[in-house]
Formats: C-alpha cells, sequence, structure tokens
C-alpha cells in the first residue's frame, strides 16, 4: 500500500510539469517539422481537458484518442482491461496495463481522472453552462495581434470568434468564427463557420495538425475526428460553411459544404494559390481573395468495436483555373478548375496487432496508398511499419500524409521502427526509412532515392530526470546550388547527434541544457570552379531554467544558446514555449547567440499574463544576418 501511495504521489506531483513542458522526444517531433504552423487546436483541447478530466471509467476509444498521447493499441489494451476487469479505481491500476509506463501516465494525469462512473447525461442546457468562456489576447512585435473569445464544453460544444493581424499589416485582415456541437443525441458533430476535416490517412484531406518522422517512432498512424471546430490563426487550412455527421448504431454518416475566398496570383485567365496570408505589400494585397473555392464532400463509415472502414470523397471547384509554375518537376501537378478524390481507409486490431492504411485515387485515375502496422511483439517490444506508394501523377489539394516531403505524391517507400523497453527506466527508439521518387521535385532534376536512420535512447531514472540522446543519418539526392547551367543531382548526407538533459534541481526549479552537432556533405560533380565535395559542419549548446518561487503567482523561464554552423545545410532548429498555446521555432545558421527570459503571473485564478523576450545576435563576420529580437505579450480571463 505504501508504495501504491508513493506512486500516486509521484504521479500527482508531476502533474504540473508535464501540463506545461514538452519531453526530448516531443521537442524533437516539432522541430523536426521545420515549421509550426498557425494551429493551436491540440493545445487548446488539452488546456480544456485540464479543467474538464475525461473519466477513465467512461471514456471511449474516440475520448482517447482525442488525447494525441495513446497510440491504437495502448487505447486497444486500456478498453479491453476494462471490459475485463471492471471500472478502475484508482490512478495507479493503469500500470498494470500492457504498453502504460510511469512516464505515459504521468503525461496523461493533467486530463484524465477516476471516480466518475457514470456516463453523463446532459441536457442542450448544460451544453451552454457547464463549459469555460475564455479570452486571449497576444501581441508579438512589431505590430502582430490576436485576439480571440471562445466558449469550450470540450467533446460536447464549443463556439468563438478570432480576429487577427500579422506584422506589417494595417488592419486586422483574418476574421473566424465557429459553432460546433458534439455527441447530441444522433448527432456525432454538427459544424458552422470555420472548421477542419480530416479524412483516412491523409491522402484525400487532412487539415489538421499532423507531424512525420521523428523518435516517436510508434506514432505513424493520422488519428483526428473527421470533423473538428477550427479556432487558430493560420489563414489556409480549414474550410468555411457547414458540415455534420450523423450516427446511428454502428454506421456514421459526414457530409460538408464549403465556399471560401482564397488568396491567389492571377495571370491572364490562370492562377494559383497564395497560402502565406500575408497582406503587406500592394502586391499581396492584390492577391487577397482572388480566388473562389466551392468544396463538398462526405464520408460513410461501419465502426466496430475492433476495426472500421470507411468511403471517403471531395471535390474542389474553382472560379479561375489553377495552372502550376512552366518547370518540369509540375509537369503532373493539378491544372484546371475542378479537382475530385475518393478513397478507402480502414483500420482494424487483432490480437495485439493494429492494421491501417487508405487507398485513394485522383480524377485523372492515378492513385495514392499507405498501409501500415503497429505490432506487440513481446511485453517490452513494440515495432511499426509503414509502406507508401503515392503516383508521380497523383492530384489532391490538402493532402498530408506520411512521407517524405509535405505533399503525398511521387514517392514510394518503406518505414520500419522499433520501441524496446531495455530497463523501466531505459528506452530504445529507432527507425529506418528507405523511399524513392520516380519524377522530378522542387530540389532534384532528376528521378532518386534516399534513406534515413534514427536511432535515440531515453533514460528517466528518477521523476525528476530525463536524459536523451539521439543519433540521425540522412542521404539522397538535392540540385547543385553552383552557377552551372545544368544542375545536376548530387548525393547529399547530413549527420547529427544530440545529447539532452534535464532535472528539477529543488522544488519547483528546473533546468535543462543540450549540445548538438551536425554535418551535412554534398558530393559536387568536378569541374574547375567546384572541389569535389562541399562539408558543412554545425553546433549548438543551450542551457534553460525554469522556476517557481513557493508561494507566489510568479513563474519565471529562461534560455541562452549559442551556435556557430557552415550554412543552411546545417540549420540547427529549437522550439520555445512558456506561453500557453504558443511554439515558437528558431532557425538559426551562422555564428551567434539567442537568449530569452520568460515571466508568467497569475495574478487571479483565472486570470494570467506572460510577457517573453528573445533576443538573436550574429556575429560581425555573418554579415549576411541581422539581429532580430521579439516581444511577445499575452493575457487569458477565464470565466
Amino acid at each position: 500500500m505504501a508504495i501504491k501511495k508513493g506512486l500516486i504521489l509521484l504521479l500527482l506531483y508531476s502533474q504540473y510539469i508535464h501540463a506545461q513542458e514538452l519531453t526530448a522526444t516531443a521537442e524533437n517531433q516539432l522541430e523536426n517539422h521545420m515549421e509550426i504552423p498557425d494551429d493551436d487546436a491540440q493545445l487548446q483541447l488539452l488546456n480544456s481537458y485540464t479543467r474538464h478530466k475525461i473519466s477513465l471509467n467512461t471514456a471511449d476509444a474516440a475520448a482517447l484518442q482525442s488525447l494525441g498521447l495513446l497510440t491504437p493499441l495502448q487505447i486497444t489494451n486500456f478498453m479491453l482491461y476494462r471490459q475485463l476487469l471492471g471500472k478502475l479505481l484508482s490512478i495507479y491500476e493503469l500500470q498494470a496495463i500492457p504498453g502504460f509506463d510511469a512516464a505515459l501516465i504521468r503525461s496523461l494525469l493533467p486530463y484524465v481522472q477516476v471516480g466518475e462512473d457514470l456516463q453523463p447525461h446532459y441536457t442542450f442546457k448544460d451544453y451552454t453552462h457547464k463549459g469555460d468562456h475564455a479570452i486571449l489576447f497576444r501581441y508579438n512585435n512589431p505590430d502582430k495581434l490576436l485576439l480571440r473569445y471562445r466558449y469550450n464544453f470540450p467533446d460536447y460544444i464549443s463556439w468563438g470568434i478570432l480576429t487577427e493581424k500579422d506584422a506589417g499589416e494595417k488592419l486586422f485582415d483574418f476574421n473566424s468564427a465557429h459553432l460546433f456541437v458534439k455527441n447530441y443525441k444522433h448527432i456525432k458533430a454538427l459544424a458552422l463557420g470555420d472548421f477542419t476535416v480530416n479524412m483516412g490517412q491523409g491522402l484525400i484531406n487532412w487539415q489538421t495538425l499532423a507531424l512525420g518522422k521523428g523518435p516517436a517512432v510508434m506514432q505513424i498512424k493520422r488519428e483526428a475526428d473527421l470533423l473538428r471546430p477550427y479556432a487558430s490563426a493560420g489563414e489556409f487550412y480549414f474550410f468555411r460553411g457547414a458540415g455534420i455527421t450523423l450516427q446511428k448504431g454502428n454506421w456514421e454518416g459526414t457530409t460538408f459544404i464549403s465556399l471560401r475566398q482564397l488568396d491567389g496570383t492571377i495571370d491572364t485567365l490562370l492562377a494559383s494559390l497564395y497560402s502565406s496570408g500575408y497582406h503587406r505589400t500592394e502586391t499581396e494585397k492584390q492577391k487577397r481573395n482572388a480566388i473562389q473555392q466551392f468544396t463538398t464532400g462526405g464520408n460513410l463509415s461501419i465502426v466496430k468495436q475492433n476495426w472500421h472502414t470507411g468511403i471517403n470523397i471531395i471535390s474542389h471547384h474553382y472560379t479561375i483555373p489553377l495552372q502550376k509554375d512552366n518547370k518540369p518537376y509540375n509537369l503532373f501537378a493539378f491544372n484546371g478548375t475542378q479537382l475530385t478524390n475518393a478513397s478507402i481507409d480502414y483500420a482494424a486490431t487483432w490480437k495485439n496487432i493494429h492494421f491501417f492504411g487508405e487507398i485513394a485515387m485522383s480524377d485523372n485515375g492515378k492513385t495514392g496508398m499507405v498501409h501500415g502496422i503497429l505490432a506487440s511483439v513481446a511485453k517490452n517490444a513494440d515495432i511499426s511499419i509503414l509502406y507508401r506508394n503515392y503516383n508521380r501523377a497523383y492530384q489532391s489539394m490538402y493532402n498530408n500524409a506520411f512521407g517524405e516531403y509535405y505533399k503525398a505524391v511521387n514517392e514510394r517507400g518503406l518505414y520500419t521502427a522499433i520501441s524496446l523497453k531495455i530497463t523501466p527506466y531505459l528506452i530504445v527508439n529507432g527507425y529506418a526509412d528507405v523511399f524513392s521518387f520516380p519524377w522530378l521535385s522542387y530540389s532534384m532534376n532528376a528521378p532518386g532515392n534516399g534513406k534515413e536512420v534514427l536511432l535515440s535512447l531515453t533514460y528517466t531514472p528518477d521523476k525528476h530526470t530525463e536524459a536523451f540522446i539521439r543519433y540521425s543519418y540522412s542521404a539522397k539526392q538535392q540540385k547543385e546550388d553552383d552557377d552551372n547551367f545544368i544542375k545536376w543531382a548530387v548525393p547529399e548526407e547530413k549527420q547529427s547527434w544530440r545529447c539532452q538533459i534535464s532535472m528539477q534541481l529543488k522544488e519547483g526549479l528546473i533546468i535543462k541544457s543540450r549540445i548538438e552537432v551536425n554535418k551535412a556533405t554534398k558530393n559536387f560533380t568536378p569541374n574547375i570552379s567546384n572541389p569535389l565535395n562541399s562539408n558543412q559542419q554545425g553546433f549548438l549548446l543551450f542551457l534553460d531554467a525554469a522556476y517557481q518561487p513557493e508561494k507566489t503567482p510568479f513563474t519565471f523561464s529562461g534560455r541562452y544558446i549559442t551556435f556557430v554552423t557552415g550554412g543552411t545545410a546545417t540549420t540547427m532548429y529549437v522550439i520555445t514555449s512558456g506561453i500557453l498555446y504558443e511554439y515558437m521555432l528558431s532557425q538559426l545558421y551562422g555564428r551567434g547567440y539567442q537568449y530569452q527570459l520568460c515571466t508568467r503571473w497569475r495574478l487571479m485564478p483565472r486570470f494570467l499574463l506572460w510577457v517573453r523576450f528573445q533576443q538573436t545576435i550574429y556575429s560581425a563576420f555573418a554579415s549576411e544576418q541581422s539581429n532580430k529580437n521579439g516581444l511577445t505579450f499575452q493575457m487569458q480571463q477565464l470565466f
């Protein structure tokens, strides 16, 4: 009993830290994305769960999946445990479920609870009174502003409005509003206003943030609600209109419709889309709302306890024909006013193996497919395998499936990974990915191929300490960046070593440090002006500290980074948090240093202020770089 009580205290004590800080694996996963989009939907959802916790004794698989912290195998094991042994009596029972260790349980604790044993039956009046109203204001210099109001009762109802102004713009030029209802009688989801659509494994449409390869080697399956409310500041990846999902028994049906004015460049009778959302200069202002997009689509699924399958369809119509640049790599890209996609997706669990995948076709008859397996092959060993094959002429507007690049097109590949729990404190993760490109791409003037390998070790000897070591290697072709008329495809190799440790020195004081070294090598075609190869090396060191004095409403944090790289091929990526709903990605190359100071002040129990200042200073030798300052101020009021 003393051991059980000790575990509970350990988990509860760690709750605040894990609700606010990213693990080393999560940091690396985000940094590999190399660009953080303005989509904080998942962060908003998790923050709502800290106030309206998921009851583990009544939650269904969809509620657990919405956390984004559990693999399909872990969810299946949990549901089977609850079905066989009944409701959980205490949170520490989770450690008896295969796949649940202390680190995972600590990450779940801020968002789940045990003790609510009855399935709630809310009236629509409850929907509108049991949630939280939140007003958030954020300022980023120079002159980037965000104002958002949202009412949210997670898993039941959400409504809100948002307005945003980018730096350099004179007016608030992006406005958004939504009303979203979930789990009301036969209505599984009802979306009015702005919403996102996420189908299958992302081959025909996926608008929610989805990460790619990284140390979280088992998180390769795309998982999200098909319809989700949109309350973020990004100006491109969402629909505007209405959608509904109806549920009857094991059947679910979804339909949606959207009409949007998109930014674009119009050249005579042809156009191309412009997705940045910036309207600072006269040229950018002329692109505003230049193209109308009308979208319809739907899904029909059958959902059983251990499997599901669905049919998806989506069609886009544009008022002006879209036309990509006249480049060889765009030979098979979509051109025209009408694009339709259809797909079949599936998922099934058999014993300790989970299968998933999607097969899609665009209206030119070309296909894309992805198939994956997640398996527990031993008590402390999991593996994942994913095969993808995207035709060079496959076309889709908003696809975001697993792959080497952000678009699922012109790629074949096989990904294999393993996760080993050597001891309760030591986990080894690794993957190998081989891929090929049958046609040209933006970065390569010929068909090519490549491979990637990653190995990471995570050591957590106690609840206060985490050590993380990672090695990665990649090799693929890139076009030469010299002045030759013909830019040949040349092999490029990259290697990276990272060592990171975080620990709690005393109550309220956490420190973190990282050392990273990388190397990039290009083997050029020999000629008079070029050597046979080009080498770049990079080095980064950072120290980070966060301190929350006892019995005070303040939290302080700071970071210092020094870096030197041989060029853009060895750019270092560092994720910065410290402010609710915002992760900032620094791309550091050249020579210099960066420091950051941040504070959070809880003026009242439901009123918080954040202030963060960051400055990047480059060496006098790095004349191509200019110093950068960043000031962020944010306030949030809950009521």
